[in-house]
């Protein structure tokens, strides 16, 4: 077991994820959530779920899904929802989040003002925000995630998903999407939702899985973020480019983060990837990890993909 894991709980999160998935059925069968084709091939199985390939626009999703009903559900009253609060609530991982959403703001700051943020969570990136000196509104289903940005930092945060807000058009200057759009049974109606209560000119900041991830690319099916309940749309940064293309956005900056060599130089070296990190490669990834790491991330291939866009006139 990582260091990572048993000191933000992601052991537990993880452990509990595996058995709420056994009782799931994927039932719904679906096109693909960016262009819309009916052809597309497997690639992997996994946990009952289903992983696929368009073979018109190369997008990678879920099919057949959960009906939408069942997800939002399950984001309400899932034990492992609690579990992830532990998790983003753990002194590590608050330090890691306090970093990558200081990156955020640096480059939403020639955007500063109203700030959305949708599926906002526990509220870190917002107070955060609030200290930058922007105004900012969060959405998030979650109600222990909910009360905790509202009781702790005082924010304004709201249940309603972003089509049921009731926010006027064109009445943010940037909008962020951080570890949300996987999580979309339809990805393109969410973008262009944000678009609409986006100014013109003004930001889209998104942070998503990255599909073409050297850990995807070595562990396959085994990398953690294939999971058919919560992450059912996996981008690459061609892939994300046309979604925002799509609707009505234009890339100013794509990038990557977490170069995530434990789980893939413990496969490497013929251990379970999420193991224990006493590996014949231990050594050596201790001398030169962080280094590596940042080379992961400069060619592209780094865990999570970051996308900063704006909105066209």
């Amino acid at each position: 077991m990582s260091t990572l894991d048993r000191d933000t709980g992601r052991d537990r999160y993880f452990e509990q994820r595996d058995r709420e998935l056994e009782a799931l059925v994927p039932s719904r069968e679906v096109d693909c959530p960016l262009c819309g084709s009916g052809d597309h091939r497997p690639l992997f199985a996994k946990q009952g779920f289903t992983f696929v390939r368009c073979r018109e626009c190369s997008l990678v999703f879920v099919n057949p899904q959960l009906d939408e009903s069942v997800v939002l559900e399950e984001y309400r009253t899932a034990a492992t929802n609690d579990l992830w609060f532990d998790v983003l609530t753990s002194d590590r991982q608050q330090a890691l989040d306090r970093a990558k959403f200081g990156e955020v703001l640096d480059g939403l700051e020639p955007y500063r003002g109203r700030l959305l943020d949708v599926g906002c969570s526990i509220g870190l990136f917002l107070h955060l925000a609030k200290e930058h000196g922007w105004d900012g509104i969060g959405l998030e289903p979650a109600p222990r995630a909910r009360k905790h940005a509202i009781e702790l930092y005082g924010l304004d945060v709201r249940p309603e998903p972003l089509t049921e807000a009731g926010f006027a058009p064109e009445s943010f200057d940037a909008v962020t999407l951080l570890s949300v759009l996987e999580h979309a049974t339809e990805p393109l109606a969410l973008l262009r939702e944000c678009a609409r209560v986006l100014r013109p000119g003004g930001a889209l900041y998104a942070i998503v899985p990255n599909v073409e991830s050297l850990a995807c690319r070595v562990l396959g099916a085994e990398a953690r973020t294939f999971d058919g309940r919560n992450h059912l749309v996996y981008f690459s940064a061609a892939t994300l480019a046309n979604a925002l293309g799509r609707t009505g956005f234009e890339v100013l900056r794509s990038t990557t983060r977490v170069g995530s060599l434990v789980p893939v130089l413990a496969r490497v070296a013929g251990r379970e990837p999420y193991g224990d990190e006493d590996h014949p490669l231990s050594a050596w990834a201790d001398e030169h990890g962080e280094e590596l790491e940042r080379d992961v991330e400069r060619l592209g291939l780094g865990y999570k993909l970051d996308c900063l866009a704006t909105r066209r006139s």
